[in-house]
């Protein structure tokens, strides 16, 4: 009776999909946080006047409310962006299901490689922009809370400030409503082999693991500096873009190779004729993450990690391809910003900041010289005959 009221493989397709998404929106909403809050304030000296001490603390008191109020403003962006992506998706998946059962029950079944390959393109460039954007959001903590504050106070002083704005909304939405389009075909598809009755406990208790999973992350990210923060979330979400990456490739690829031998090699399970020999690394007839009865550990760490029991030349290389691109991009920035050289050459910003070095320390030397030479004719004065 329980495998009639519980579907394992579409519990792990929600959670997985649930999860992708609350990860996004648990990094902004703790990045939210993180940006505003700023450093502790020290404590008024007890020597200053009882008047100017109640001036400061007014003002304390006033620049929390602000910083709350901001920061609400902020959370609510992201959740409405959020909410409009799980809104769409669920108009757009109520219709596609329609036209499904109704119309065309294989369409999905015709291209699902296709879509699957789309989506997880997509998907992890997303990942690829955010990542590298949080690694920068460290030294640039003043510089976005700046920008982020100009933006949700309605000052359009540049083109970054608004874009700011926008993009603590775009990118919840985006991310949602591809999860959500992702979740309604993936269901729809595995549903049509399984009774309606394994569908919806398994898709709440899914969705309901996703989002503890995020909030844990949420609480937890909250509670730690900056820095290690968006370490660590970096590595976590540029593991899953990689092999999101590799999975997108390796989509594309079966999505060729069942267009050339006939849209049934699905049902060939993992055994031969079920891939393609020519530019195959390797291949496994156990540890799938597409098998809907074997371990589901795998679907998990094929979901994060990208992992596949059969892998391709071109799957593998854009898994090394990814993480070269990365770490290209983190060598650029670090040149960039003066942290590095590059082939012996430094970058612009060194170069600026040793001109800058080189005047201070010229004029300091000008001062101390001018001041020398009226020492000494304050001196010579002093010793004339009066």
């Amino acid at each position: 009776m329980a495998k009639n009221l519980f579907s394992v493989p579409i519990f792990f397709i929600v959670f997985r999909e649930t999860l992708e998404a609350s990860i996004i929106i648990a990094v902004l909403l703790s990045l939210a946080k993180q940006i505003v809050q700023e450093d502790s304030h020290s404590s008024v000296p007890s020597t200053v006047d009882s008047d100017i001490k109640e001036e400061t603390d007014g003002q304390i008191v006033d620049g929390n409310v602000r910083r709350q109020r901001l920061i609400r403003k902020m959370r609510i962006q992201i959740l409405i962006g959020a909410a409009c992506g799980l809104l769409l998706a669920l108009a757009i998946g109520a219709a596609f299901i329609a036209v499904w059962f109704t119309k065309a029950s294989d369409l999905w079944a015709k291209s699902e490689e296709l879509w699957e390959g789309i989506f997880e393109l997509v998907a992890s460039l997303i990942i690829f922009v955010m990542g590298i954007t949080m690694l920068k959001m460290d030294r640039g903590k003043a510089k976005w809370r700046i920008k982020l504050q100009r933006a949700f106070e309605g000052k359009r002083t540049d083109g970054e400030g608004r874009t700011g704005k926008w993009a603590l909304f775009i990118l919840p939405f985006i991310t949602v409503l591809r999860e959500g389009l992702e979740a309604v075909v993936f269901v729809g598809g595995v549903s049509l082999g399984q009774p309606a009755t394994s569908i919806p406990i398994a898709a709440i208790i899914g969705i309901i693991c996703g989002f503890v999973v995020g909030y844990l992350i949420y609480a937890f990210a909250s509670r730690t500096t900056l820095t290690i923060f968006m370490v660590i979330m970096t590595n976590f979400l540029l593991l899953i873009g990689a092999g999101l990456f590799s999975r997108s490739v390796g989509a594309f690829e079966k999505h060729a190779f069942n267009k050339l031998v006939g849209g049934d090699v699905g049902e060939a399970g993992n055994g031969p004729g079920s891939y393609r020999v020519q530019g195959n690394v390797w291949h496994l007839d156990c540890c799938s993450p597409e098998s809907k009865t074997g371990n589901q550990g795998w679907t998990i760490f094929g979901a994060i990690f990208g992992w596949t029991n059969n892998a391709t030349l071109g799957s593998v290389l854009a898994y090394v391809f990814y993480w070269i691109a990365v770490i290209a991009v983190l060598i650029f920035l670090k040149h960039k910003e003066g942290r590095t050289s590059l082939l012996g050459r430094k970058s612009v910003a060194v170069q600026r900041h040793q001109h800058t070095h080189e005047r201070t320390t010229t004029s300091h030397d000008e001062k101390g010289d001018d001041h020398s030479s009226r020492e000494e004719n304050h001196r010579g004065v002093d010793v004339l005959p009066r």
